[in-house]
């Protein structure tokens, strides 16, 4: 709890894997949001931990007044005192760039004409899901998702069920496929609606499974006499790719405000935690050999790098002759999640780079996918 002088109180109440962040003016709360407890992966083995902001809100009677920026602002130190690394939120456009959101996670949608798809054959059986089916769909999810930048973590004490469809307001109408044997070997997550057919997510313990979950899609929008069907799906995911045999088409929607957004609560911690996957990038590239030392300075702190011998190293110290990367901190969380490359940032206003640093930049945040399944937004 923190009272913002006499008429103005601001309070924090967790309450199961959710903390309320509510202000209250003259004794009524007229503005708050929530912090969602998450942990996303980042990485094989890297987890960092993560405020899912949502609710962001002020009565209209209230607005105007500063409500919502003191909230904001309450909520970034809550975040950093309560240990967590990242934050992200799905919010509106020219709002929460001033607390040090950017603009981190696109949106893909891939579209299929369901004609295209006659071919695909159903080789699995498909019933609704269920409780039963909880713990192996958290499995597959997991194994698919384990390097699938920003995907939330799900865990058993506390994923229970698809929580949306393609959007907010929308639910879900999750389906398994199980093999012969009766084991569950991937599931489909439909948008519950007749009005189209769109699929919010996917899940596969083998690759085996991508042709019958093509037909579960057919058949659906056949069933519904719709001739077009699309997925929320990155489309470097491997179900995306098996669907370019039967023909598709991808747009992905990168924002310049609003959307899925994202900001680094705590430099260090975050750093401290991704040193195994800066290291396991390193190896795969061939480089162990790689000597160098480098200041990342940001508007939320420094760290000095040290990488030697495919170690990573950090150390609170600087050195005056330091090579340099100084970068505001919401621009390094969009070359965290790999949202933008390094090339790209040092064209930016505020960016400078010591040149000979490029190469190596590029191995330790390569351009990626980030992405936060839709059952999983907040």
């Amino acid at each position: 709890m923190k009272r913002m002088g006499g008429e103005i109180e601001i309070r924090h109440e967790p309450k199961n894997g959710v903390c309320a962040i509510r202000l209250y003016y003259r004794g009524e709360h007229v503005s708050g949001l929530w912090i969602h407890r998450l942990s996303a992966h980042f990485g094989q083995s890297v987890t960092l931990r993560m405020g899912g902001i949502g609710g962001v809100g002020t009565k209209e009677e209230y607005r105007m007044r500063g409500f919502a920026r003191r909230v904001m602002e309450y909520s970034n130190r809550y975040m950093l005192e309560a240990g967590f690394d990242i934050a992200a939120l799905f919010g509106i456009r020219n709002f929460y760039e001033r607390w040090g959101y950017a603009p981190a996670l696109p949106e893909h949608r891939l579209y299929l004409n369901v004609e295209n798809l006659s071919s695909a054959r159903l080789n699995h059986s498909i019933l609704p899901f269920s409780d039963e089916h909880r713990e192996d769909v958290i499995r597959i999810y997991e194994l698919n998702n384990e390097e699938r930048c920003c995907s939330v973590v799900r865990k058993p004490d506390s994923w229970m069920w698809f929580t949306k469809g393609t959007r907010f307001g929308v639910k879900a109408d999750p389906m398994v496929l199980l093999d012969g044997s009766g084991r569950l070997c991937g599931y489909i997550s439909f948008d519950d609606t007749e009005d189209y057919t769109a699929v919010a997510e996917v899940g596969y313990s083998n690759p085996g499974v991508f042709e019958s979950i093509a037909a579960a899609i057919r058949d659906r929008a056949r069933e519904r006499g719709h001739e077009e069907a699309w997925l929320a799906i990155p489309p470097d995911h491997p179900f995306s790719i098996f669907l370019r045999r039967f023909g598709c088409r991808i747009t992905s929607s990168f924002n310049r405000s609003g959307g899925g957004m994202m900001r680094i609560i705590n430099l260090e911690t975050t750093f401290r935690k991704l040193v195994p996957e800066f290291e396991r990038r390193i190896k795969r590239s061939g480089m162990r050999g790689w000597e160098e030392g480098f200041l990342l300075r940001t508007d939320i702190g420094s760290l000095r790098f040290r990488i030697s011998k495919g170690a990573v190293h950090l150390e609170p110290r600087e050195k005056v002759k330091d090579k340099l990367v100084e970068i505001p901190q919401s621009k390094l969380i969009q070359l965290l999640v790999g949202y933008r490359t390094i090339d790209d940032l040092t064209l930016e206003k505020g960016v400078h780079v010591t040149p000979s640093l490029i190469p190596g930049l590029r191995l330790l945040f390569p351009l990626m996918n980030p992405y936060i399944w839709w059952s999983d937004r907040f």
